[in-house]
């Protein structure tokens, strides 16, 4: 019965209580970090987007480690994220949450990413590009948001 496993389901999560080791709590805190060829995305999703929405300089055969933080305080607003090739399934990242989904890009191009679950009229909106590079690019590591994409 629905009354043994009610007491036990988590529908959310305080984000001051989120210890996850990747976690963004807060959309100004979003960025993208190299470490050789390993690259953090720490990401953040609230309706009607997500943080960074634009990134290049991953390069062929980089490990990309997206980690979504979910902003949503609303118990019924998870969020979906997936990569278009990626090997993995998506992720979804219940709110106030945080979950890593990994991606080794194999081919030079534009990938997007996207929110998978619909969480509003908007959701369409929950998109972004990353662009992939050769193996020996030299082009850096950079992101941004909206308006704030590089150019």
């Amino acid at each position: 019965p629905a009354a043994l496993v009610a007491p036990r389901s988590k529908k959310i999560f305080k984000l001051e209580d989120n210890q996850h080791p990747y976690v963004t709590k807060s959309e100004k805190d979003a960025k993208v970090v190299r470490e050789g060829n390993v690259v953090h995305v720490y990401m953040t999703t609230i309706r009607s987007h997500l943080a960074p929405d634009n990134i290049e300089g991953i390069k062929i055969g980089d490990e990309v480690y997206f980690h979504v933080t979910n902003l949503e305080q609303d118990w019924d607003v998870p969020h979906g994220f997936a990569v278009k090739g990626g090997r993995t399934s998506e992720l979804l990242v219940m709110p106030g949450e945080t979950c890593t989904l990994k991606w080794v890009p194999n081919r030079v191009g534009i990938a997007p990413f996207y929110c998978t679950d619909f969480c509003s009229a908007l959701h369409q909106e929950m998109q972004g590009y990353a662009r992939v590079s050769p193996a020996n690019s030299d082009l850096p590591i950079r992101f941004g948001i909206g308006d704030t994409a590089p150019k």
